[in-house]
């Protein structure tokens, strides 16, 4: 499959993923009662190992082995943009991002939903094992796996980021 039939076939396999994210509205969690029913709602509707996200895991393996996905960086740091904040995103921003060890500080002003996938070793991602994170709006964080090396994608309401973050 070449890059871009790839590229449309995980966006594909993410549409509903993105869709109830969209739903769940993560910018406007902010108790934590909101951020637990959020993270629930995720867990229930995209088990971490149901067959949704073990596609979606297989199918950035595949990008990142065949070179299109995670094609930026530093060695414990690989990253790309897999999609814009967009209609078609249901207003999320979609990067990609292979991580061992600790990322660049950054803060969330909407949140930041991830969905973590283990590589190798027994990793973790925010002290959690693979699986979904959620970031509250205004957070901010060295993003940092422990304990060897996961796959992790970032989903951001209107792609808000700010690399500027204390």
């Amino acid at each position: 499959m070449n890059s871009n039939n790839a590229r449309d076939a995980l966006l594909s396999l993410l549409d509903p993923v993105l869709a109830t994210i969209a739903a769940l509205a993560p910018a406007g969690c902010h108790t934590p009662a909101e951020r637990a029913a959020l993270a629930s709602a995720l867990d229930e509707s995209f088990p971490v190992d149901g067959a949704v996200v073990t596609a979606i895991g297989e199918a950035i393996e595949r990008g990142i082995a065949e070179g299109w996905l995670c094609d930026r960086g530093e060695v414990d740091a690989r990253f790309s943009r897999l999609g814009k904040a967009s209609a078609a995103s249901h207003g999320l921003s979609i990067d990609v991002v292979r991580l061992r060890g600790p990322g660049a500080r950054h803060m969330h002003p909407k949140g930041e939903v991830t969905l973590g996938f283990a590589v190798e070793g027994a990793p973790t991602f925010e002290g959690r094992p693979p699986g979904w994170v959620f970031m509250p709006p205004g957070s901010s964080h060295v993003p940092e796996v422990v304990g060897g090396r996961m796959n992790l994608i970032y989903f951001l309401p209107e792609g808000a980021v700010s690399w500027a973050a204390t």
